[in-house]
């Protein structure tokens, strides 16, 4: 016995050899209207739903080909009928995607249109007999162009009557509320820009973002002397002696540093000896050069060896004089512990100490390279130390190195110095900090996105 629900079935009394009568045809495609209804509501996804739209509509009318195309989130062919996996980059499909494209941007707001291969431009035209039969439908999803979900192709080799495109403008509708109703929801950001009730958050959190801040960065900082006075080693020699510590405070001539002078001593009494011998001999040729001419002619042999020594022995005492290293000026000596010189060999002009001025002090900064941003001479520095943090001192930036320097933590960092403001007592040499470098005003968004976006731009090689 037939199942009278079944789509296509005969009417329940009709004989086999029978036509349906009109009235008994209107039922039947009501009935399969709303068949086709029911399935996709029962759709359990929008795949699933797409396979009805191209495959079993076939039960409302006939047709031979149905391609369903979708306009969001990207233009694409979603199904094809007869084909379970579709391949996106395949001709046919790109070409299909083209000819719906084409058709949707027709000013024509009708729901169902028949179209031809006359239809399409030429270059789409010429592949219509090659892909589609010749007559076609174009069902949209919507009502007016650009507006909805997309459209359904459907084609046959007879010509689409009128009267048949009534049915169908119905279930394009219910197809239309099934899609929307098992597509995924839109992301929140959607939601935020396209609801009217937050459109004034979203204006107030991007005057929020545009609201001017002065930019500032944070960087390691250390309290050095300005100027100072370095003491260079005047000779080739060894350490033999430190007369002080580091961060003593020293005198003007005051004796810092005692270089190893044995070798200058035995060089200098040699000398001695020597110039002692040649005034003898001087001597006594300048007696007998009162009676031997040939005395007199060595008198100025005698004489210039004579000076030669003196010269020798004055250069030593000055040797021996400059290996006592003194304070150029009062203040305070910086330098390191004094146990690692004791008995290293140094050359000429090399640094041994500073001497500094306490009250003359400025701060270093070492900026690293990856929070660098634009600084003018006079920006504002403000030093919080280490020993008190509570009470931050104030500086004016006057110089910031063109080039970048690896510093001891392994960090290329550019060097700037600032010099603090007046009426603030000194803080001593060598306290370390964190120094809060103040640039030029920028928007709220570039001062909080700086970091990342700078992040994302080398992530990306921009």
């Amino acid at each position: 016995m037939t199942d009278p629900s079944r789509p296509g079935a005969p009417v329940p009394g009709a004989a086999d050899n029978v036509a349906p009568t009109p009235e008994q045809r209107q039922l039947l495609g009501l009935s399969n209207l709303l068949l086709l209804q029911r399935n996709a509501r029962q759709a359990e996804d929008v795949h699933a739903l797409a396979f009805i739209i191209v495959n079993e509509t076939r039960q409302l009318l006939d047709y031979r080909q149905a391609a369903l195309w979708l306009r969001r989130p990207a233009s694409r062919i979603a199904a094809v009928s007869g084909v379970a996996l579709l391949e996106p980059n395949a001709p046919y499909v790109a070409w299909l995607r083209q000819v719906a494209e084409h058709l949707d941007g027709q000013t024509d707001a009708a729901v169902l249109r028949p179209v031809a291969a006359g239809d399409l431009p030429q270059a789409l035209a010429k592949d219509w007999g090659q892909w589609l039969p010749a007559h076609g439908l174009w069902v949209r999803f919507g009502t007016a162009a650009g507006d909805g979900l997309g459209g359904l192709l459907l084609c046959r080799d007879t010509p689409w009557v009128e009267g048949e495109g009534l049915l169908l403008q119905e279930l394009a509708g219910a197809y239309e509320h099934a899609w929307h109703a098992l597509a995924p929801p839109p992301p929140w950001w959607r939601k935020l820009v396209l609801d009217r009730d937050r459109r004034w958050l979203m204006l107030a959190i991007v005057l929020v973002f545009c609201f001017p801040v002065r930019q500032s960065v944070l960087a390691p900082a250390e309290v050095v002397a300005a100027d100072p006075t370095v003491v260079r080693s005047p000779m080739e020699g060894v350490v033999d002696r430190f007369h002080l510590e580091p961060n003593d405070v020293v005198a003007k001539d005051q004796l810092l540093i005692t270089l190893d002078d044995t070798d200058l001593s035995n060089r200098l009494e040699v000398s001695r000896k020597a110039l002692a011998v040649a005034e003898a001999e001087y001597r006594r040729a300048a007696q007998q050069a009162v009676f031997d001419n040939k005395s007199r002619a060595e008198l100025t042999i005698l004489k210039s060896r004579m000076d030669q020594q003196a010269a020798e022995v004055a250069y030593m005492d000055d040797l021996m004089a400059r290996s006592q290293v003194k304070a150029p000026h009062a203040g305070i000596a910086i330098f390191s512990d004094p146990h690692d010189w004791m008995g290293k060999p140094v050359a000429v002009g090399e640094r041994l100490l500073m001497v500094a001025d306490p009250q003359r002090v400025e701060l270093a900064v070492q900026l690293p390279v990856a929070d660098f941003i634009d600084l003018e001479p006079g920006a504002e520095v403000v030093m919080f130390l280490n020993v008190d943090p509570h009470h931050p001192m104030t500086a004016r930036l006057y110089r910031a190195s063109y080039q970048a320097e690896t510093t001891p933590e392994d960090v290329l960092a550019y060097l700037v110095k600032a010099r603090f403001d007046a009426g603030q007592a000194p803080p001593r040499i060598g306290l370390k900090g964190t120094a809060k470098l103040y640039g030029q005003p920028v928007t709220l968004f570039h001062y909080l996105f700086r970091r990342p976006l700078g992040a994302v731009r080398q992530w990306l090689g921009l």
